[in-house]
Formats: structure tokens, C-alpha cells, sequence
């Protein structure tokens, strides 16, 4: 075996591996929202479906795909103070995101807690999400956070003082 291979086993051994996992997806997902919320500020007084068909061309995407059409006809009805609510609601959850990452990161229990009940709380809306219109990704959601929430409360040892 190589050495990059050797290095990969033992990392994917380490007993706290599904516990890395999880902050390195709250960072990303805090850094994507922190993307998502900032341009939403930033946009939000001008004509997002300008915008929207302007991104389309640039990418050189068919502005006449249904899925196209789709979003541009969403970008048309955002209005200001809807953006801005976007916006603030993309940070505000975002800097949970990033507060619960540094809180596993450092093994606190408060993180643990904080993220076994935010992420649980999340559950129900996504049942509701799947249920009214089923997609591949909102499964994948759904998934995703009933592992977390499960490998958090079944680990609770990596929070132990003098465990790591």
C-alpha cells in the first residue's frame, strides 16, 4: 500500500472520523450560506430576474429549459424586503452552523447538544418537504441529518473529558 493510502486508513479509522465529517459539512455549509446571504444583501434592490437570465447566458445554459424558466420566474417575485429576510436568515443560520463546527471541533457538550437539537428540529420540516414534493435531494437531506443526530447520541463518549 501506498503511503497517501496508509495515511487515508488510519484516518478513516480513527475513532472521532464520522464526528470530522460532520464539522467539515457544517463549515461548508455555513461558508455556502454565508455566500447565499451576502449575495442576497448585496442584490437585494435589483432585478433578480435580470440578473438570473444574465448568469444563464454567461454560463451558456438554454434560457428556455423548464428548469430555467422555472427559476427565473422565482427570482421574478422576490422583492426587496423578501431578499433581505433571505439574507439575514442565510447568516443567522449560517453562524449557528459555524458555532456548531467549532464547538465539536473543541468537543464541547454544549455543541453537542446544540447540534442534536437544531438538526432534530429540522427533521419534521423536511418529512413535510418530501411528502408534498419528493426529490433525490431532499431525501438525501433528510438522510443525511437523521445520521448526524443518530451518530452524535450513539458517540456521546467523544465528549467525555480526557476521551479524545
Amino acid at each position: 500500500m501506498t503511503k497517501l493510502g496508509e495515511i487515508v486508513e488510519h484516518e478513516i479509522e480513527r475513532p472521532d472520523f464520522g464526528l470530522r465529517v460532520i464539522i467539515v459539512w457544517k463549515v461548508v455549509k455555513a461558508c455556502l450560506l454565508a455566500v447565499v446571504g451576502v449575495t442576497a444583501l448585496v442584490l437585494y434592490n435589483n432585478d433578480l430576474h435580470d440578473v438570473g437570465a444574465g448568469v444563464v447566458r454567461w454560463m451558456g445554459i438554454d434560457p428556455a429549459g423548464p428548469h430555467v424558466t422555472n427559476a427565473l420566474g422565482k427570482l421574478a417575485g422576490m422583492t426587496p424586503g423578501r431578499m433581505v429576510a433571505v439574507g439575514a436568515g442565510a447568516l443567522g443560520y449560517g453562524a449557528v452552523l459555524a458555532v456548531e463546527a467549532w464547538g465539536l471541533h473543541k468537543r464541547r457538550v454544549w455543541a453537542e447538544w446544540l447540534t442534536v437539537i437544531v438538526t432534530s428540529s429540522l427533521i419534521p420540516l423536511e418529512l413535510y418537504e418530501l411528502a408534498k414534493h419528493a426529490t433525490v435531494g431532499k431525501l438525501i437531506a433528510l438522510l443525511v441529518n437523521v445520521a448526524i443526530v443518530m451518530y452524535l447520541l450513539r458517540h456521546r463518549w467523544l465528549f467525555k473529558p480526557g476521551k479524545r
